[in-house]
C-alpha cells in the first residue's frame, strides 16, 4: 500500500519505526528511497527481534520530527498514527485496525504470555489503550481500509472514517495463461497465510484431518510452523515461504483458497480471486466485503474446523457454479488504480510538501 500512495504523491518523504528493507524492497516499494527512521532500528538484534520491542514503538514513533511538512499520511495498524503533530498540521490515518493487541484481541494475546506475567502484562496493555485513544486525536481524518475496520475506529475512538479498500495488484495475480500447468500432481486446496495463532490455520489443518481423500498444500512461515505439521495428516504440504510467482502459481490451479482468520480485509483473499480461484472464507470481518457467497466463493457462519468441512463439501457438489471469469472480474474492484483514484479525492487541496508513514 505504500508504494502506491508514493505513486500518488511521489515528492513524498518516508519515514518509519525501523528500516529493515532490502534493496530490492527499496527498489521495489520505495522508489529507491531511504526512508528516516527511529532509534530502534539501531538496537542490536532489532530485525530478528522486533516483537520484543513491541510496548515501546510508540513512544519511537513520538520521538519523530515531522514539523517542515503540511501533510501527514500514516498508514497505522499499531503506533504510526501516533506521531506527533502541529496545530497547521493536517493528517490523514490509513488505519488498518485499531491496535489489535489491546482492543479486539487483547485476550489472544495474553494467553500467549506465561501466566506469572499476565497480571504485569495486562497492567501494560491497559497503559497503551489508554494512550492509544488519547493520540487517537492527532488524527485529523481516519481513512479506514474497509466498512469492518470503520466500525472498530467508531466504537474504540469514537471517530467517524471513510472506508477505502486497499490495493490489490489484479495486474500480476490473474488466471494462469499458457504456463507449465498445475504445480502440483494432484487437486489441491490452498493456505497462503503467515502461520500465527490469530490466522486459524490450526482449524483449516485438523478440518483436513477428517478428509483425507483431499489435500491441503500450506505456503508460509511463522512460530506456529512446527505445531502445525505435528499435528497435521499426510494429505497435508508445508512449503514454507514462496516467491510471489510461485504463489501466483499455486494460485490458479487450486480448487479453491482457504481462509478461516477475523480478517481486517483480507487482501490474500482478493488476490486469490483475481486469479480467477473460488475461495472459503469465515463470514465475518472483511471477507464479507470482498468474497461474493455462491458466486465467487463461500462463506462459511462457525470459525470451526467441521465448518470448514462442511464448506468444502458444498463446494465440490455446487462447482459448477463458481465461473473463474465472474470471479477475476469482481476482484478488479479492488485494484490498485481505483485505490489511487479514491485517495487523491480523500485528500483535496493537498499541499506541495508531504510525509509518509511506511
Amino acid at each position: 500500500m505504500v508504494k502506491q500512495l508514493l505513486l500518488e504523491f511521489p515528492d513524498a518523504d518516508v519515514f518509519c519505526c525501523f528500516d529493515h528493507f532490502t534493496d530490492e524492497q527499496r527498489r521495489e516499494i520505495l522508489d529507491g528511497r531511504h526512508p528516516k527512521s527511529t532509534h530502534l532500528g539501531s538496537i542490536p538484534f532489532s530485525k530478528r527481534y522486533y516483537r520484543a520491542l513491541t510496548l515501546i514503538f510508540y513512544r519511537a514513533m513520538e520521538s519523530l520530527d515531522l514539523s517542515g511538512y503540511d501533510l501527514i499520511i500514516s498508514s497505522s495498524h499499531a503506533v504510526a498514527k501516533s506521531v506527533r503533530k502541529q496545530p497547521w498540521q493536517q493528517h490523514y490515518c490509513y488505519c488498518h485496525t485499531p491496535m489489535r493487541y489491546v482492543w479486539n484481541m487483547r485476550k489472544t494475546y495474553l494467553e500467549q504470555v506465561p501466566a506469572p506475567l499476565r497480571k504485569l502484562a495486562m497492567h501494560r496493555i491497559n497503559s497503551i489503550r489508554n494512550w492509544d485513544l488519547d493520540t487517537a486525536d492527532r488524527v485529523d481524518h481516519f481513512i479506514a481500509n474497509s466498512a469492518f475496520i470503520g466500525e472498530r475506529i467508531l466504537t474504540n475512538y469514537g471517530r467517524a472514517s471513510e472506508v477505502i479498500h486497499p490495493p490489490v495488484d489484479t495486474q500480476y495475480f490473474q488466471p494462469a495463461v499458457g504456463d507449465d500447468g498445475s504445480p502440483e500432481d494432484e487437486p489441491y486446496y490452498l493456505v497462503v497465510s503467515r502461520l500465527v495463532q490469530y490466522k486459524r490455520i490450526d482449524l483449516i489443518v485438523n478440518a483436513f484431518r477428517d478428509l483425507p481423500d483431499k489435500r491441503l498444500v500450506v505456503i508460509g512461515a511463522g512460530p506456529q510452523r512446527a505445531a502445525l505439521e505435528r499435528s497435521a495428516g499426510t494429505n497435508v504440504s508445508f512449503l514454507g515461504h514462496c516467491t510471489t510467482r510461485l504463489i501466483r502459481r499455486y494460485m490458479q490451479h487450486a480448487e479453491a483458497g482457504i481462509f478461516a482468520a477475523i480478517e481486517d480485509f483480507g487482501i490474500t483473499c482478493v488476490e486469490t480471486q483475481a486469479c480467477g480461484t473460488a475461495v472459503i472464507a469465515y463470514d465475518f470481518g472483511g471477507y464479507r466485503e470482498t468474497v461474493q457467497h455462491g458466486t465467487t466463493g463461500l462463506l462459511y457462519p462457525e470459525q470451526t474446523s467441521a465448518g470448514i468441512a462442511e464448506a468444502i463439501h458444498r463446494m465440490e457438489a455446487t462447482r459448477e457454479q463458481f465461473d473463474p471469469w465472474a470471479i477475476r472480474q469482481h476482484s478488479l474492484r479492488f485494484g490498485s488504480e481505483r485505490f489511487r483514484a479514491e485517495i487523491k479525492g480523500a485528500i483535496m487541496g493537498k499541499p506541495v510538501e508531504h510525509g509518509v508513514m511506511a
